[in-house]
């Protein structure tokens, strides 16, 4: 028996297939919130040496490393998300950032993630919030705090066609219930006139 617990989503094995899209509930994921002041140096520093890379300062936008990546919330808040390969763990990084004026704080066990991928994914979200359903929205490889179906989620385009969206674990069951019914009403893509 394996020593090493897998961490569970609230909608693990979770499944849509609808026209143009495919959501499919995610496994929990190591996140760590971080805030500081942006004139903090020493907070670049021990992120760059331990993650690969330093926090993105241009809104929405994402920064990858070796070991992660980091998603900018505000402008002295930004999610940090490690790989999944467990290079690096959430102590190694609360140690690295522990003589900086950083706020640290684990929370991937907070939140649930949703893959939405189709041709119709933007589209599906824009049905319930204020994100339009083109790619001008969110750029690939961006992010954005919004609302959906009256849930604070965080959006992250992978691609074009590609969207993982972070919810609170206590809305999860909600917004699956949503994404059921909202996908249901998609029409089938119409293939380009010629």
């Amino acid at each position: 028996m394996s020593s090493e617990i897998q961490a569970r989503g609230p909608l693990d094995g979770r499944q849509i297939q609808a026209n143009g899209v495919r959501l499919a509930g995610l496994p929990s994921a190591a996140l760590v919130n971080v805030r500081g002041p942006i004139a903090d140096a020493a907070i670049d520093k021990a992120l760059k040496r331990v993650i690969g890379c330093q926090r993105p300062t241009r809104p929405n936008s994402i920064e990858g490393g070796k070991a992660g990546r980091i998603l900018w919330l505000g402008p002295d808040e930004w999610l940090v998300e490690l790989s999944t390969d467990g290079a690096l763990d959430q102590t190694a990084l609360e140690t690295a950032l522990a003589s900086t004026q950083a706020t640290v704080c684990a929370v991937g066990a907070g939140l649930a993630r949703v893959s939405v991928e189709g041709s119709q994914a933007r589209w599906l979200l824009a049905a319930g919030s204020p994100l339009a359903g083109d790619k001008t929205a969110i750029a690939a490889g961006d992010c954005a705090q919004t609302r959906l179906a009256h849930a604070s989620v965080i959006v992250v385009a992978e691609s074009a066609d590609a969207l993982t969206v972070l919810v609170r674990r206590s809305m999860a069951g909600y917004l699956w219930q949503w994404f059921e019914a909202a996908s249901a009403r998609l029409e089938p893509a119409q293939p380009a006139a010629s």
